[in-house]
């Protein structure tokens, strides 16, 4: 047993270590899928920040490209519209220098201006409002502090000057002047330009500016002095709001382009703003597209991409969770199977031990068996031979007992000698019916009783039985009734045996039922072909433990000291071992103080011949 123990303990101990071995291997293998996903994930968010930042650079490439091919293009026209401005005044300067300043000379470049929807002023030497295709014009008829009459007053140098921004009474028109010289070169005045906006650029009407992109004309201060988007061409969007401040630039190279991105100051909304400065003139060309028209595919684009990576970002994540789930599964698995062989040595070694100590008890038990068979041949030898030794002078004494008590003087005044002998020969019967059937007991649990087997009715059994209890029933007015089957019954047995049974069931009831009671001995066929021999008595019944007290030999209900009834105990476990020779079974129902009922049931192969029954009665 030591080295058994040893050996369970190694087996347990290599569990161990392989537990052990497999969950540092398992968390080998879960690092690596989790290093493996961590990099996939990493990489493919590397690339989809790369694809990403690539989508958004080409959309603001694009939206850069589009601004500034807008605002030249722009540019180019405007400076084209302003270079025809400037050829008018000069022909309306070239008129004055020729006709010395006279009206008449101006009819035909003025009309050749206002036939586009601009208007023309004409400005004296001394700032008064000397001529104006307004009709009628609101504004002020006195220049002499204007800036603009002023420089050309002050400055013969000053060519064409495009005002900065003045909130005209005659409406949102762009100023350009020209300075006016008599033939002689002395200042003769001004000749002032009033540009309507809408005539200054044609082209936003032209492209798609998107759904709230505006063109604005600005001056040298960033003050808007025209506006323009996809619904309003009339150039009267935002003029007079000041652009500047901010990441606006306020150095610009004639010809250059500046971009930059800001909330509109015309409308709040986030833009791309392209600022191109005109070469002749001082002015401003800003394109400014909104970031949501510029950046729309690219942002829907990148939200499709992010919604995918995220999708596959979890995906991944479900994947490495169930496969490090499946790892620590089969992991569990192995350490279980181990285990499970661990115990199934265990279990190997202890069902050899149990095997060895069952084949050690298996052999005490032969060695027991031996003994008790050897003591039962002995038992069984003793008794017979006791019995022998016993039936011997018992015979003599039942013998001589009676001849005495036949013999015996009966003269008055004799001595009581047939009382005395009376009592031998009935202690000598009964001692004679006890070793009888001890002898029977031993031989039926030793197995060599035997049985004498002849067929005889059914009825003349009982009716034998009946006989020999009826006095002992009558002597106690005790009602012994028999109920027999309408038919003639016929049994193979042995008759003396199942007389004993009977007999011994009968007396038991007699024994134990009152006075005015009543015994039923009754005869039966069950359902299923066995013959049933009951007898059922109104007395003082039994619980269950005393009915187990009553199946052993020697059995008694009653304590030795207190015991009402005589009787050795040997009746009812020889009843049902006789019963059982048979093939049969005995069964006893028993209520406490209302009565027992004892049943003998025999097998059907017993009951040889049925009969209808004869002119006597069946009782």
């Amino acid at each position: 047993m030591p080295m058994q123990r040893d050996v369970a303990d190694t087996n347990t101990e290599r569990a161990d270590r392989f537990e052990a071995r497999a969950k540092r291997q398992a968390a080998r293998v879960i690092r690596k899928i989790v290093l493996l996903a961590v990099s996939l994930i990493t990489c493919m968010w590397a690339f989809i920040g790369w694809s990403l930042w690539t989508e958004y650079a080409g959309a603001c490439a694009v939206g850069r490209t589009e601004g500034y091919n807008l605002s030249v293009a722009l540019a180019r026209e405007l400076t084209g519209r302003l270079d025809a401005a400037n050829a008018a005044l000069e022909s309306i300067v070239d008129a004055v220098k020729s006709d010395s300043g006279r009206e008449a000379g101006l009819g035909r470049p003025i009309a050749a201006i206002v036939k586009d929807g601009s208007a023309v002023r004409i400005v004296g030497p001394d700032g008064r409002r000397l001529f104006t295709s307004l009709n009628p014009d609101p504004g002020p008829t006195d220049f002499t502090s204007n800036a603009t009459f002023v420089r050309h007053r002050d400055n013969a140098s000053t060519a064409l000057t495009v005002d900065a921004y003045t909130a005209d009474p005659a409406g949102p028109f762009i100023q350009v002047s020209r300075r006016l010289e008599t033939a002689e070169g002395r200042f003769a005045g001004e000749a002032v330009l009033l540009m309507n906006p809408a005539t200054l650029l044609v082209l936003p009407g032209l492209f798609d500016l998107g759904h709230r992109g505006v063109v604005v004309i600005a001056d040298a201060n960033g003050i808007a002095r025209a506006g323009f988007d996809r619904n309003n061409l009339t150039g009267g969007i935002g003029v007079g709001v000041d652009l500047s401040g901010g990441v606006y630039p306020q150095s610009v190279m004639p010809g250059q382009t500046a971009v930059f991105s800001r909330i509109g100051r015309i409308m709040k909304v986030d833009r791309e703003i392209t600022l191109h400065r005109l070469r002749r003139y001082d002015l401003r060309v800003l394109v400014a597209l909104d970031l949501d028209d510029v950046l729309g595919p690219a942002r829907l684009h990148i939200w499709l991409i992010g919604v995918a990576g995220l999708g596959a970002t979890g995906l991944m994540a479900v994947l490495s969770l169930l496969l490090i789930r499946e790892v620590w599964r089969r992991i569990k698995r192995e350490i279980d199977l181990a285990y499970d062989r661990d115990r199934l040595r265990r279990a190997h070694i202890q069902i050899q031990a149990d095997r060895a100590q069952l084949a050690e008890t298996n052999r005490e038990l032969l060695a027991s068996k031996d003994l008790a068979e050897t003591a039962n041949r002995a038992r069984t030898q003793f008794l017979a031979h006791m019995s022998h030794e016993l039936r011997t002078p018992l015979h003599a004494i039942i013998g001589f007992s009676e001849l005495i008590q036949q013999q015996a003087p009966s003269k008055p005044g004799s001595p009581p000698i047939a009382g005395y002998a009376a009592d031998i020969l009935g202690s000598g019967r009964h001692l004679l019916a006890l070793i009888n059937t001890i002898l029977d007991i031993s031989k039926v649990e030793s197995g060599t009783a035997t049985l004498s087997e002849t067929v005889f009715p059914v009825a003349d059994l009982v009716r034998a039985s009946v006989v020999s209890v009826r006095s002992q029933a009558e002597a106690r007015t005790i009602a012994l009734e028999v109920d027999l089957p309408e038919a003639v019954v016929r049994l193979r047995a042995d008759r003396t045996r199942l007389l004993q049974v009977l007999i011994n069931l009968l007396s038991n009831a007699v024994k134990f039922t009152p006075d005015q009671g009543r015994i039923v001995l009754a005869v039966s066929i069950s359902a299923g072909g066995e013959l049933v021999f009951s007898v059922t008595d109104t007395g003082i019944g039994m619980t269950e433990a005393e009915i187990a007290v009553a199946m052993e030999p020697f059995g008694q209900v009653e304590s030795t000291l207190s015991r009402s009834f005589e009787g050795t105990g040997l009746g009812l476990p020889l009843a049902v071992k006789l019963t059982e020779l048979h093939g049969g079974r005995l069964e006893i129902v028993s209520t406490k103080g209302r009565g027992t009922t004892v049943k003998v049931c025999l097998p059907r192969e017993r009951v040889v011949q049925r009969e209808p029954a004869r002119a006597e009665g069946g009782r």
